[in-house]
């Protein structure tokens, strides 16, 4: 979130020395390191996407609770889409020239970073999402001008003074509240922002006056940006480093899972190890695992290994309903229920609830586990449409032939299509597979053209019309 921008009157005559050009460097680099970091998530896969975000350093309560410290300070660099990183552009420059000026740029940049560190703390401590942005620094910038305003109020020019103090309060007041009516915006990264920048420049208050304006030789040491520059470095160090890493998991989980698709299982399951070896505290080679031992209904592995994904993010939904499918399949409904519950909270155990445990199952290719899901939907609510739809899917296109049932799918397909009356262009896909697996290729052709005629630029439709129109002979 950024202050909406503040009206500074002109600058009235003065003497020479208070007449002289001022640059905001570290305004500048902040901005420059911003933009550079924002190109390069977007080179590296989309600053929008989770993953990216996570790999470049953004804020996320597990990961600093496992130890990735660096995460304090990486998230006041990264941004989520261009827009967020132009209001915050502007919301920096805007403020950040004055604080600058006012601080100078070595205190200036102990404020700002201090600010993004108090921010990422809050924001890890209190939120469960992933979070990034210069928001957090900039309500510290804010929360400097609000303390200074009051505390330190000579040592600000003349004509700047309204700006701070009570100047500033409306828009941190409706800034704040703008917070905590959008959805999305990660408020308490701005609180903790705001606080820190209020502890720190009462502890650190700018220069006086008359030594900010003095000439350059006999300016106040600007020594302390070491301090901020060198945690910048290090943190940033770390962020490339894990970068690295997370590239070569990547790259063995990948190896894992095309193993697992040609058959060579023990293989695969030697990747995954070496993954998780490679990085002892990294989630995702857990969840491998735990997947590759659940195929070979090696329950308690299973369980081990996604015991130990939770662990290590509690967050990780592949973890969670893993892990309540290894359950499920060792019989023990009950701790699957416990597991699923904290997913979905009361909702586990609604019609809906469970529709969407058969949705996370079959992402996984948990079928059985899938499909007894569904059958528990159907029994809370005959009438599910959306239900009978992905029950469908699932018997239609298993990639385990025991779970492929084409007279059953096409029953619970054309249920779905009946019940919402043809208006879902991707139930009537669903009912065009279905008809193709029973062998009923000409109504599947008719029935895959009724659903481009609804959704006439899905791709994935096309290609399947095609391949109905080719086993038709048409």
């Amino acid at each position: 979130m950024v202050e909406p921008p503040i009206v500074i009157p002109a600058s009235p005559p003065g003497p020479p020395f208070m007449r002289r050009r001022f640059a905001p460097i570290a305004t500048l680099v902040i901005l420059i390191l911003n933009v550079t970091l924002f190109m390069l998530m977007e080179l590296a896969g989309g600053s929008s996407k989770p993953e990216v975000l996570l790999n470049f350093g953004a804020s996320f309560g597990p990961f600093i609770r496992r130890g990735e410290y660096w995460r304090l300070v990486m998230p006041m660099f990264l941004h989520i889409g261009l827009i967020h990183l132009v209001l915050n552009t502007v919301g920096l420059f805007l403020l950040g020239q004055i604080l600058e000026s006012v601080y100078g740029y070595g205190r200036f940049t102990v404020l700002y970073v201090a600010s993004g560190i108090g921010s990422s703390f809050l924001s890890m401590t209190l939120s469960p999402s992933v979070s990034a942005g210069a928001s957090g620094a900039i309500f510290g910038m804010a929360g400097a001008m609000l303390t200074v305003g009051f505390l330190h109020r000579d040592t600000v020019p003349r004509r700047w003074r309204r700006s701070f103090g009570a100047g500033i309060l409306p828009l941190i007041v409706m800034n704040l509240a703008l917070g905590f009516s959008i959805p999305g915006i990660d408020n308490w990264g701005h609180i903790g922002g705001l606080f820190a920048g209020m502890l720190v420049s009462g502890l650190i208050p700018p220069p006086a006056l008359e030594a900010s304006l003095a000439p350059t030789s006999n300016q106040p040491s600007q020594a302390m940006v070491v301090v901020p520059v060198a945690l910048v470095i290090l943190a940033m160090g770390s962020a490339v480093e894990h970068y690295r890493l997370s590239r070569a998991i990547l790259g063995l989980i990948e190896e894992s899972r095309k193993m697992r698709a040609a058959g060579r299982i023990d293989q695969a399951i030697q990747r995954a190890q070496e993954a998780a070896r490679l990085a002892a505290s990294d989630e995702r080679p857990h969840e491998e695992l735990g997947s590759l031992y659940l195929h070979q209904a090696r329950l308690d592995e299973a369980i081990r290994e996604y015991e130990e994904a939770r662990r290590l993010n509690p967050f990780s939904p592949r973890a969670r309903r893993g892990l309540a499918g290894a359950y499920v399949r060792k019989g023990d409904s009950a701790k699957a229920m416990q597991v699923f519950e904290e997913i979905l909270g009361s909702r586990a155990r609604t019609a809906a609830g469970q529709r969407f445990l058969g949705d996370l199952c079959q992402e996984d290719k948990l079928y059985r586990e899938a499909i007894h899901y569904y059958e528990e939907s159907l029994q809370r609510d005959p009438d599910d449409a959306a239900t009978h739809n992905n029950l469908a899917w699932l018997l239609a296109t298993s990639e385990d032939p025991q779970f492929r049932d084409p007279q059953r799918a096409l029953a619970h397909a054309q249920k779905a299509v009946a019940l919402n009356g043809w208006k879902e262009a991707a139930f009537i896909d669903t009912l065009a597979e279905a008809l193709y697996v029973n062998g009923r290729h000409e109504e599947a052709v008719k029935t895959e053209t009724r659903a481009l005629q609804l959704d006439p630029g899905n791709g994935e439709y096309q290609n399947r019309l095609a391949r109905y129109r080719k086993a038709a002979g048409m």
